[in-house]
């Protein structure tokens, strides 16, 4: 079933409970309509960054259900440049680098954190941490995943290390608490 025949009203998706639960069992109920799910996400259109909140919300249910479709959110979430959209692409894979490096690791997520996987999210945070134009809460999430994925990626640390250092002074505060934490752990 595709995305035009499950009738979904793009403009009425939001941050709501209620959205959310909506866009969310659509999505178990016809978990075929994933692929094209994501094409859209990335396709540039007026509303593709609702389609990013409902990937994010779908992730938050179902940490596992977006696995088979890494690559594909991964090479999409390259070329996005709106923050509404980057928001929750960079949650998804804190949450994925969050379920990876527990101590309850999903499967699933162990098998699809091969090491490509993993520089294609070390290269996307990095390209979202540096970029200052980029709001807080996606750079925040990029420092974590940063932090997490450097654990397997020897010279993540010691990167993430500098760009936190040399950005610091002129970051907002909520920007520099995360940093604080992040370097906090990075220097144990």
């Amino acid at each position: 079933m595709t995305l035009q025949e499950l009738q979904i009203d793009l403009e009425k998706i939001n941050h709501s409970m209620a959205s959310r639960a909506k866009a969310v069992a659509v999505v178990v109920d016809h978990p075929e309509a994933i692929p094209e799910l994501i094409q859209y996400a990335f396709n540039g259109l007026k509303d593709s960054h609702k389609v990013c909140w409902w990937l994010e919300f779908l992730n938050r249910q179902y940490l596992e259900i977006l696995c088979p479709y890494i690559i594909e959110i991964l090479s999409g979430a390259t070329h996005l440049t709106n923050d509404s959209a980057i928001r929750p692409i960079a949650k998804i894979i804190e949450r994925f680098a969050l379920d990876y490096y527990s101590k309850n690791r999903s499967e699933i997520i162990g098998v699809m954190m091969t090491p490509m996987v993993k520089e294609k999210m070390v290269e996307l945070c990095f390209q979202w941490l540096i970029d200052t134009k980029i709001k807080v809460a996606a750079r925040a999430y990029s420092m974590t995943s940063l932090f997490h994925l450097g654990k397997d990626i020897h010279w993540v640390h010691n990167e993430l290390q500098m760009v936190i250092e040399q950005s610091y002074a002129t970051e907002s505060v909520a920007y520099q608490a995360r940093a604080r934490m992040i370097l906090k752990k990075l220097k144990k």
